[in-house]
């Protein structure tokens, strides 16, 4: 009984080693997926929730960029205290941003206007504070 057990298993584990060598690689033989492009978003006339999200972002970011420049070079023209006070205003404007957006965009938690009500008022808020700040730029330029 005891050479027939160990006959067995002698066996068994031939059959496993043969099998796993002759086991074809079902990895190699399944085709990989193709990345799924999307269509560039409908800025113009936005009809999805995505088209509203990205372009929101893209308005966001341009005017972020820009907001940056602007506050970059209102910063580089003022001196001492207005420097300080400037930078102050902006730690709070970013905060006011902030807390404006979530205050709206809660509006609509949970559901599919959240996200792009957040980034709609991103962008319409940074946009007026890039507007704000360039008029200060403009009229510190003609002194």
């Amino acid at each position: 009984m005891k050479l027939y057990l160990q006959i067995s298993l002698l066996l068994l584990n031939g059959l496993l080693i043969w099998g796993t060598n002759t086991t074809p690689n079902l990895a190699q033989n399944t085709p990989k997926p193709v990345p799924q492009t999307l269509p560039p978003p409908n800025c113009k006339d936005p009809q999805t929730t995505r088209d509203t999200i990205e372009c929101g972002r893209i308005a966001y970011r341009e005017a972020d960029k820009k907001l940056l420049s602007v506050y970059k070079q209102l910063q580089a023209k003022l001196g001492g205290t207005q420097k300080k006070r400037l930078i102050t205003s902006h730690e709070n404007w970013m905060k006011y941003r902030d807390s404006a957006c979530a205050f709206e965009s809660k509006m609509y938690e949970g559901g599919s206007l959240e996200p792009p009500t957040r980034i709609s008022c991103y962008a319409r808020v940074t946009t007026q504070r890039l507007r704000d700040l360039d008029v200060w730029l403009q009229e510190l330029n003609r002194r």
